[in-house]
């Protein structure tokens, strides 16, 4: 029975057991038991739970979906949850999540409208622990997109995803990881904190927000990014936070009683950094300091800075304030900086409406650190104090209490106050004083204005460096805000600005913008002067009328030319002014008189301006019309035509001896909005250029067939030329220039010249006559406008030309230029003159475009390059000349191997120019020229002459020419005589040896000369040594047999011995003496005295070899003397008598062609 008992309990049991494991099993491994659970655990959750679905097992993972959750101020909704946790722990209570997935997360806040506030005098705490009644360990956790609302209709503050790893026990929170991605921060943190009183913490945070798009002006292009490091309790935390970008800032100290009771006690210190105000403009911030101390109720601001923007003076800020939640006290901001001291102190206020009451103070302010020119020091003291009332707007005052000091060394004083009531201002009055110009204003302005002003200004340069003259205005301005009416009269004298001068000034003018004001100008100006080109003479602007009928007249007069107008019409309150121009007069020296053929309408407001009608000048047979109009949003359309002007208007411009018969028309349309077209055409009509050469005679040249177009389509430009001149040639071009990007527009272009007649040529280059040849020119454009290509070439082919200077007639002249595109110009030629030709080749480097090498080679044989009366020279030139840039480099060998020179010999009543003579003004100084460096061979040939003044002689030679900048000319070798003759005196000299040796300067070069006849006669040979220098010669007569110099000399002049001599052989030999500078001249001239039975004989140079004199004198008796003298150049014959009345006194008189005098002279010897 027993036994049978302790079955039955044993099944039961095994039976008992079974049930509850089958039941734990269903719940926890089952969906519906899962189901049942959350259905029955929804029942515990205060508020409203629900749950649309649920799936899965807690043993597997869990999954709800449409979950939504309310309870008092919050409603929730989540699209869907996945959780994974653990069950062994649940025994232990402990809850261990291996994994939350969450989605589409939802949080508004919805606080109770009828819910009563919060009682602000009841400190918010902390329990003194929070109790866990089980340990939570979540080891990972995601919650992505979360949408959090402060209020049902506001705007969602988005977060992207949260993920959280965290632990939780009744001592502790443990945050091993919290990130935190929104679509702007970025952050994440880490720490702990206790669950009891005081609450110690732990907490490192790092983070980066993007900032907005309109900081990227200012700050570096990157995010703000930051680390913040929290340590201590609720009684106590240290802070550390240090900006790591875009700036530099750290953040330290200690926040105390942050819960009950706030205080601060901060250090924010930041490292110099830059903000780029504008494109060339940067604002520089020196490291500084600003501290904060105290709770909300009663804190103080410390700040320490320095800044400066770019060309402005550095500033240092200093700022010590204190304030609470309701004002703020300034004691003081300061700012000093070099151009002055200002400080603010005051008070600030925010409770119920902002309010201020501020004194400032300006010390040594100095206008010269923001502009130069106005040095000065300034004093100022300004009270302001008002308020922001929410109806009326800003309600203030300010008062300028002080502004005194200097500005360019002119007083400076001022004094006011200014009343704001809303949109009412009034000023009582405010004055203004530099030196002695006065400025002073008063009145109200609101709906309806009422100001008047006085200028007094005697002295204007104390106003603004560099203006001068003096005035006076004053005025009113009244009337409605919207219409307001100015009425003022102004009286200017002599006023100066730079290159504007103006000599007087005279206005009065009464004006408004409402249809019925009257409209009353007139306004006079004299002596305008706008900088170097255009100077007005007088200027003349009157107006008549009101805003809907007036007339405006405008005359100008200048050195230019004159220009009248009148217009009449209405403006109304568009506004838009619509009339008529009813004159208009243009007239300029160039262009001539034009002037308006009939009245024309015009139209205008800020929005569009229109001509009614054509608007046409007219000049004898030639009109220029113009129709157009202009719009906002359509833009410019314009269309121009010219007829029949006579190209006598070119006059001016030409040279005196070219003129164009013609005339010329043209037609152009424009349209410019976003883009611009143009198409414009100028035709000149048939006509002809006549051009008169150096002896007057006319030359015709018809042309025919010319225009010129162009076409502008926005970014695309075409150009097309054309003229003809009969059988005379034609020119032809044509360029493109297109546009494919924002690049420099792509040239294509050509030009074809096809010239035989060239008389043009003769204004141009007077030297040159009777021009002939053919002319081709062949080229093409292309590459951009920055980089522009010209390949082609030019021919000039059976060229000739007569060159008047030089008397020679250049022929079979033919010249090819062409340009490859290889970045070089190279050319070729050759010409015929006289028996000879000369070669020409070379090229332009084009590479570089400051020095732009020029190389030239010229080669020649027996060219004429002289054929005149005086000159005649062919030469036969092997040169090579450079140039680059300033300097030009010659280098080779010119031959001359024929030449004749004629010397032209001056008559005998020639007057020569004085060797003192002074030009007194020689006029402008030639402008500096090329550096020229020169190393030529100069050879004579064998058949080089040279005649005049008695010589005839064949030369030869070999000289070195070498030139440098800044050097003297340097000339290096000799010029001989191979033979030749002399004549002088009537008597022919043998030159035997001639020798011109250059060895330096050209002007002095070495005379080595021998010269020698011989006397039949007297079986005598006689001559003439020449040596020493050009400047200072050495002369020796010499003879066969030998004999003293006075009788070689005699028969080397005259022929004959010195006894045989009579008085014009005596003058010969003088004169002799005299040119040559004869060693032992006075030795001879002595014994030619003794031979003619003369007391005096001699030359006179003592006033130089110009004035040279033979004189001749013989003693009457022993106190009477006549002298009669010669000039040996000027030919100045002078008769002196002298009669000795004493020893020390004697009367002379002189008598000449030139002169007469008689003088009393007295002699006192030492």
């Amino acid at each position: 029975m027993i036994r049978r008992a302790l079955i039955s309990l044993a099944v039961v049991l095994l039976l008992l057991v079974a049930l509850v494991t089958g039941l734990v099993t269903a719940l926890v491994a089952t969906e519906p038991g899962a189901r049942l659970l959350v259905k029955q655990g929804v029942g515990f959750v205060p508020g409203e739970l629900y749950i649309e679905q649920v799936s899965g097992t807690l043993l597997s993972g869990l999954r709800a979906e449409g979950v939504a959750y309310t309870h008092e101020a919050l409603t929730a909704s989540l699209e869907s949850l996945d959780l994974r946790m653990e069950l062994l722990p649940l025994t232990g209570l402990a809850v261990h999540i291996n994994a939350l997935d969450a989605q589409g997360l939802d949080l508004t806040l919805t606080p109770d409208p009828n819910a009563p506030p919060p009682d602000p005098d009841e400190p918010f705490t902390l329990p003194e622990a929070i109790p866990m009644p089980v340990t939570v360990d979540l080891i990972q956790g995601v919650i992505q997109n979360i949408r959090f609302r402060t209020q049902e209709q506001a705007e969602p503050i988005l977060v992207d995803e949260v993920r959280l790893s965290l632990h939780l026990d009744a001592e502790r929170a443990l945050i091993r990881d919290l990130n935190v991605q929104t679509p702007d921060v970025q952050a994440r943190a880490s720490g702990r904190a206790a669950l009891a009183q005081p609450y110690p913490l732990a907490l490192s945070l790092d983070w980066q927000l993007d900032l907005p798009e309109a900081t990227r002006e200012l700050l570096p292009n990157e995010p703000a990014r930051g680390r913040l490091a929290l340590e201590g309790d609720l009684d106590s935390l240290t802070i550390h936070h240090r900006l790591l970008g875009p700036l530099s800032l750290v953040s330290a100290g200690r926040i105390d009683q942050p819960i009950t009771d706030l205080n601060l006690d901060l250090t924010h210190q930041w490292e110099p950094f830059e903000l780029e105000l504008a494109p060339e403009q940067r604002l520089s911030v020196a490291s500084g300091t600003l501290t904060t101390r105290g709770g909300l109720e009663a804190y103080e601001l410390g700040l320490s800075a320095a800044l400066q923007v770019t060309d402005l003076p550095a500033v240092n800020l200093a700022l010590a304030a204190d304030g609470n939640l309701e004002s703020l006290n300034l004691a003081p901001l300061s700012v000093t900086s070099p151009a002055g001291n200002l400080e603010v102190a005051g008070r600030l206020g925010w409770v119920d409406d902002p309010d201020w009451a501020l004194q400032v103070r300006g010390r040594d302010l100095n206008p010269a650190e923001f502009m130069a020119d106005l040095t000065g020091r300034l004093n100022l003291d300004l009270h302001t104090q008002g308020r922001l009332d929410p109806e009326q707007g800003v309600v203030a005052q300010v008062d300028l209490q002080r502004l005194a000091g200097q500005l360019r060394d002119y007083p400076v004083t001022g004094q006011g106050q200014v009343v704001i009531d809303g949109t009412t201002l009034n000023t009582p009055g405010l004055r203004l004083g530099v030196g002695d110009n006065r400025l002073s204003t008063r009145g109200r302005v609101s709906d309806t204005l009422a100001l008047d002003f006085d200028l007094n200004a005697p002295d204007l340069p104390a106003l603004w460096p560099g203006l001068e003259g003096r005035g006076t205005a004053s005025g009113q301005v009244s009337g409605p805000l919207e219409a307001p009416v100015v009425s003022t009269r102004a009286d200017i004298r002599d006023l100066g600005l730079g290159g504007l001068s103006l000599a007087r000034l005279d206005l009065d003018l009464e004006a408004g913008v409402s249809p019925d004001s009257p409209l009353r100008l007139d306004l006079e100006a004299r002596g305008l002067q706008l900088g170097e080109g255009l100077e007005l003479r007088t200027l003349s602007l009157q107006g008549r009328g009101t805003a809907q009928a007036h007339e405006m007249t405008l005359d100008l007069e200048s050195d230019q030319g004159q220009l009248g107008l009148t217009l009449a019409g209405a403006l109304d309150e568009g506004p838009t002014w619509a009339g008529r121009l009813t004159r208009l007069t243009v007239e300029q020296p160039q262009a001539g008189a034009w002037q308006l053929e009939t009245d024309v309408g015009l139209n205008a407001s800020p929005s569009s301006a229109r001509l009614e009608d054509r608007l046409c000048l007219a000049q004898d047979t030639a009109r220029l019309c113009l129709n157009g109009d202009w719009s906002a949003e359509a833009g410019t359309t314009a269309d121009l035509q010219l007829n029949d002007l006579s190209l006598a208007v070119l006059k001016p411009f030409l040279p005196p001896n070219l003129r164009v018969d013609g005339s010329v028309g043209a037609t152009a349309s424009l349209r410019l909005d976003d883009q611009l077209w143009l198409e414009a055409r100028v035709e000149p009509s048939a006509g002809e250029i006549r051009l008169r050469d150096l002896d007057d005679e006319e030359h015709i040249i018809p042309y025919q067939d010319g225009h010129v177009d162009l076409q502008v389509d926005d970014r695309d430009i075409t150009a097309r030329l054309a003229l003809g001149f009969l059988e005379g040639g034609r020119i032809n071009g044509r360029l493109d220039a297109r546009q494919r990007d924002d690049s420099d527009l792509n040239l294509d272009g050509e030009l074809q010249v096809a010239l035989d007649e060239f008389r043009w040529l003769i204004p141009l280059v007077p030297q040159v006559t009777d021009p002939g040849g053919r002319l081709r020119v062949d080229l093409a454009v292309n590459g951009t406008t920055a980089d522009p290509r010209i390949e082609g070439q030019l021919n000039l082919t059976e060229g000739t030309a007569f060159i008047s200077e030089a008397g020679i007639t250049v022929e079979a002249l033919n010249l090819n230029l062409r340009n490859d595109g290889l970045e070089r110009l190279v050319f070729e030629g050759d010409m015929r003159s006289g028996p000879g030709t000369l070669a020409v080749d070379g090229e332009v480097q084009l590479g570089d475009e400051d020095d732009m090498p020029i190389i030239i080679n010229i080669r020649g044989d027996h060219f004429q390059a002289v054929r005149r009366p005086d000159i005649q020279a062919q030469v036969t030139p092997d040169l090579r000349i450079t140039i680059i840039g300033q300097r030009v480099i010659v280098t080779g060998q010119v031959e001359i191997p024929k030449a004749r020179v004629e010397l032209v010999e001056l008559p005998p009543q020639a007057v020569s120019v004085s060797g003192d003579e002074f030009i007194v003004d020689k006029g402008d100084e030639e402008q500096e020229g090329m550096m020229v460096i020169a190393r030529v061979r100069v050879i004579l040939g064998d058949d080089v002459r040279i005649s005049g003044y008695g010589l005839d002689a064949r030369l030869t030679g070999d000289i070195a020419v070498q030139d440098s900048p800044g050097m003297p000319t340097r000339l290096v070798g000799e010029v001989r005589v191979a033979e030749g003759r002399y004549k002088a005196y009537g008597q022919d000299l043998t030159v035997e040896r001639g020798i011109i040796l250059f060895q330096g300067p050209p002007e002095n070069p070495g005379l080595n000369v021998r010269a020698s006849r011989r006397v039949p006669a007297h079986d005598v040979v006689v001559g003439l040594e020449i040596g020493g220098t050009l400047e200072e010669p050495r002369s020796r007569v010499f003879s066969e047999p030998p004999m003293e110099d006075s009788e070689a000399l005699a028969f080397l002049v005259t022929g004959r011995p010195l006894s045989g001599a009579g008085e014009g052989d005596g003058n010969a030999i003088v004169s002799a003496v005299a040119l040559y500078g004869i060693e032992q001249g006075g030795f001879i001239t002595d014994r030619v005295g003794q031979e003619l039975g003369l007391d005096e004989f001699t030359v006179d140079t003592d006033t130089g070899l110009e004035e040279s004199a033979l004189m001749m004198g013989k003693y009457l008796s022993p106190r009477l003397f006549l002298r009669y003298s010669v000039g040996l150049f000027d030919r100045v014959n002078t008769v002196m008598l002298r009669y000795e009345l004493s020893r020390n006194l004697s009367l002379e008189t002189r008598s000449s062609s030139e002169a007469q005098s008689m003088d009393l002279l007295y002699r006192l010897e030492r």
